[in-house]
């Protein structure tokens, strides 16, 4: 009951803010053009690779050990962490500025810039979202994704009508992610302990294989957007982005809510010995994330049309809801995956399995974008995507089990697939 309790105060602090962040997508597209909104949609693709790859083996090492570390042990964790992220954070700066220059050298210095803070700001947001996570702080966690929200919709709107462009809404990302200052407390105990290499190695050996893979994946994302940018011009990338986007962060919103509390439960009922907790704790996770996500992928599929002439700017319209329902059900896929059946390698502290399924999802996504982009443009790479996904998810299947048994409710999800499929028939019918 209470991971029921605590799953729904994630949901309700996660599908707030994803609220106000899709009416922040229905304000821009009204207010830009999609040439803007493209630019920015790959800036931030390339931001997300650079912070994937230099701080995921940062974060997920925290979330992993911090859940279930004494308080005793938190002030050498925590200042280790600290430390590990300013030395990071003063070589990052500058490389992805001199990169983003070699890439695209028509950007002015002030967006180079903008993104360059972008990757520190949002490497530091994540950061302190899961330590949050990992102490099962759930209101200051739903505090944190409202302000970053409201933030990151009020500045970027405000520098819009100021005469900003992409610059407006890059600025806005970083001030969103600049809230998690406001938590800056849970960083005290650093203060009373100091940097530990042997801490530092171990945390990087358990983390740099998700780092890798969070790499391919968001390698996947630049090299597809870069493909569409290409073949269709910013302006289509502008579309295919707005649809991407908010498929993919209805469904993540969602399933990650509700995994966001089963997680560090499962990872502190490993770190006891305690496997008959363990195994339910799983059960309840895939019951939940699949009774949740399976209704709201068909809900989007369904309303696809109808959503993106009620959220998009008229500028948008043009493919976006047949784009929107295939990153619904690829990001079902990858939900799914991510939130549950790759948790056999974290449980285990096996990740290597897990870089491994990720290059293979990137290179069939980049792969299927040269391919498809000249042929089918922007829905071409929607098509990849999808195709990913799903090879990868298999993979997932698969391989997880030879880690660490997770336990599929076979009768819970078809009870799950036949009530989806009323629900999708009536709204077809209505």
């Amino acid at each position: 009951m209470n991971f029921i309790k605590r799953s729904g105060m994630y949901l309700a602090g996660r599908i707030v803010p994803s609220v106000i962040g899709l009416g922040g997508v229905a304000l821009y597209t009204r207010l830009l053009d999609p040439v803007p909104i493209g630019e920015y949609a790959l800036l931030l693709s390339v931001t997300f690779l650079v912070s994937a790859t230099a701080y995921t083996w940062l974060r997920i090492s925290a979330l992993r050990f911090i859940a279930g570390s004494a308080e005793d042990e938190l002030p050498n964790l925590l200042a280790t962490i600290l430390m590990a992220f300013l030395v990071t954070s003063i070589v990052v700066g500058p490389f992805i500025a001199a990169a983003l220059h070699i890439y695209k050298p028509a950007f002015p210095v002030s967006t180079l810039a903008l993104a360059a803070a972008a990757v520190i700001a949002s490497a530091w947001y994540d950061l302190n979202s899961s330590l949050l996570q990992a102490r099962l702080s759930v209101q200051s966690w739903s505090i944190l994704t409202f302000c970053r929200a409201v933030c990151g919709v009020g500045f970027s709107t405000l520098l819009i009508f100021m005469g900003l462009k992409t610059n407006a809404l890059l600025a806005g990302f970083v001030i969103a992610n600049c809230t998690a200052l406001l938590f800056v407390k849970i960083w005290v105990p650093a203060g009373r302990g100091s940097f530990d290499w042997s801490i530092c190695r171990r945390y990087f050996r358990f983390g740099w294989p998700q780092s890798v893979g969070a790499a391919q994946e968001y390698a996947a994302s630049v090299g597809e957007r870069s493909i569409v940018d290409t073949g269709v011009g910013a302006a289509g990338l502008g579309i295919f982005a707005v649809a991407y986007n908010f498929g993919s962060l209805a469904l993540s919103s969602v399933i990650g809510a509700v995994s966001l509390a089963g997680i560090p439960l499962a990872f502190r009922a490993k770190d006891q010995g305690d496997s008959a907790a363990l195994t339910a704790q799983l059960e309840a996770n895939a019951q939940l994330s699949f009774a949740i996500g399976l209704p709201a992928m068909a809900g989007l599929c369904v309303l696809a049309e109808p959503i993106s002439h009620f959220v998009f700017g008229p500028k948008f319209w043009d493919g976006a809801s047949l784009i929107l329902a295939i990153v619904a059900v690829m990001s079902f896929a990858d939900n799914i995956r991510a939130f549950y059946f790759d948790q056999a390698f974290e449980l285990s502290l096996q990740m290597r399995p897990q870089a491994l399924i990720s290059l293979v999802r990137t290179v069939l996504a980049v792969g299927g974008c040269l391919l498809l982009v000249p042929r089918y443009g922007a829905m071409g790479a929607a098509i990849s995507a999808l195709v990913a996904s799903f090879v990868s998810l298999g993979l997932s299947v698969w391989w997880g089990p030879r880690m660490l048994a997770m336990p599929i409710p076979s009768r819970d999800w078809l009870k799950t697939v036949f009530a989806t499929g009323c629900m999708a028939l009536t709204l077809v019918l209505i």
